[in-house]
């Protein structure tokens, strides 16, 4: 195991020709161990103008927003604002689902764990203002469960945006001013914001789709919603910026200069398990409060990721090794960047191997497929399960907001080969992929889960192939 410094010209060097193999424009790389902090720049931030990326680049890093939003509910439990276990209607009283009864049960925890069972990709938008996010909160009467609260895990991006307007009501602060006042001040991140007038005046980055010929092409929209900022539609920052964040929970909470963020205690329960992902989601890893959990060959990886409109992003830290690694990149292709990358740093950097998705059966196993053909619903996704020949296949229709953030197309028919009993091996956009069903009744599943996301079984008949 050597050194970071040891590596300094080979993690450049591979930085740039990952980067053009897998067609991603722009990336910045940021990699702390002990005391040394390196980070790294290639490309362009935008193909359209040719504008080199540097270190000091903006990028939008997504859903690593929800550590910040975790932190700053951490810090309310600090402070005695907030238990875990209340229910949210406590804290928002106006708090109401369609699912009759279902708002009472859901607490804070539920929220920070993505356990609430709550339609998670509810992407409607209520305008630019301060107040987006409490009208998106007060739109959620419209909407139902996918599952019962605390019965599984399924990612939440509408409980993050609940999250974050708990702290709006309890600081009497935007999510902007919170994120600002209560973070990026005491950590000295003067770049990170979710303002795009702020981010105007930097070098910002803009995400790419994958267009003919596998050429990137920047999409009409490139900023999502302003009420879903606290779920990670709108937050930039630089890869050095985001390394900072991390080393504060690798620090127990406190900052290099002393200042406690959130207490050793609350640092302590955001690594530690609260519920095991199903299998799917990412390989065996389980859900603390805001930080994934991964147990790898060689030792415990914490870590989170993010995606918005073609932009990618990847934190992941070793405690025991004391190394954080942030990669941000501007292309829809940016996961093929980091496996390849990322995989290469935990081993040399760590002696840690990180966790493959498993591979088919061999020989094929022999499955009644019959039992998992169906339809399978979540807001905006349609799911179409069914028997081709010796193999289930399975096609994607999505509609509403959702399908707007696709990058357009008919989506591919995914060949699913067994692993085992509940779990299939597919390729999705060049990567290998788990879809898990769950929820066995008289044989047949209840859900099926894939992209981190769980859909239940409906009564709709699949549509047949063309």
């Amino acid at each position: 195991m050597r050194t970071l410094v040891d590596h300094l010209d080979g993690i450049q060097s591979r930085l740039d020709a990952l980067a053009r193999i897998h067609h991603v424009p722009g990336a910045v790389l940021a990699v702390s161990q002990g005391d040394v902090v390196l980070d790294f720049a290639t490309g362009v931030i935008n193909r359209n103008t040719g504008v080199e990326t540097t270190t000091e680049a903006l990028f939008q890093i997504g859903s690593n927003t929800k550590l910040m939003t975790t932190t700053l509910v951490m810090q309310l439990v600090d402070s005695g604002e907030i238990e875990l276990d209340a229910p949210v209607r406590r804290y928002v009283p106006s708090f109401k689902l369609a699912t009759a009864g279902a708002a009472e049960q859901i607490t804070i925890r539920h929220l920070l764990t993505h356990t609430s069972g709550i339609q998670g990709d509810y992407f409607e938008g209520f305008g630019r203002g301060d107040d987006a996010v409490e009208r998106y909160v007060d739109s959620l009467g419209k909407i139902d469960l996918i599952h019962r609260p605390g019965q599984m895990w399924s990612y939440c991006n509408s409980g993050f945006v609940l999250a974050g307007y708990v702290v709006e009501r309890l600081t009497g602060l935007s999510f902007a001013q919170a994120l600002r006042h209560r973070i990026c001040e005491p950590l000295g991140l003067r770049h990170t914001t979710v303002l795009v007038e702020e981010m105007l005046a930097s070098r910002c980055a803009v995400g790419h789709m994958v267009g003919p010929d596998d050429v990137p092409v920047v999409p009409p929209v490139v900023v999502m919603e302003a009420a879903h900022v606290p779920a990670g539609s709108r937050t930039v920052a630089t890869a050095a910026e985001l390394v900072r964040f991390a080393r504060v929970q690798l620090s127990a909470g406190t900052t290099p200069d002393g200042t406690n963020v959130v207490t050793a205690a609350s640092a302590r329960a955001m690594e530690e398990t609260q519920i095991a992902k199903p299998p799917g989601s990412d390989t065996h890893a389980s859900q603390g409060l805001g930080w994934r959990i991964t147990d790898c060959d060689g030792g415990r990886v914490i870590g989170h990721g993010g995606g918005t409109i073609g932009q990618l992003s990847f934190l992941e830290a070793a405690p025991e090794r004391d190394l954080v690694v942030v990669l941000l990149t501007n292309a829809t292709t940016g996961g093929r960047l980091w496996e390849d990358l990322g995989r290469w740093l935990f081993e040399e950097l760590a002696d840690i191997r990180l966790p493959k998705v498993p591979q088919p059966a061999e020989p094929l196993l022999e499955l009644p497929l019959e039992a998992y053909a169906g339809v399978y619903e979540r807001l905006g996704v349609r799911l179409d399960v069914v028997v081709e020949g010796r193999e289930l296949t399975m096609r994607t229709g999505f509609s509403g907001p959702l399908a707007q953030l696709q990058d357009g197309g008919e989506p591919p028919r995914l060949h699913l080969r067994p692993v085992n009993r509940e779990s299939f091996f597919t390729v999705i956009a060049g990567e290998d992929v788990l879809v898990s069903f769950l929820e066995f009744r008289r044989g047949r599943p209840g859900y099926v889960f894939v992209g981190g996301r769980a859909a239940r079984r409906s009564r709709s008949r699949p549509r047949p192939a063309p």
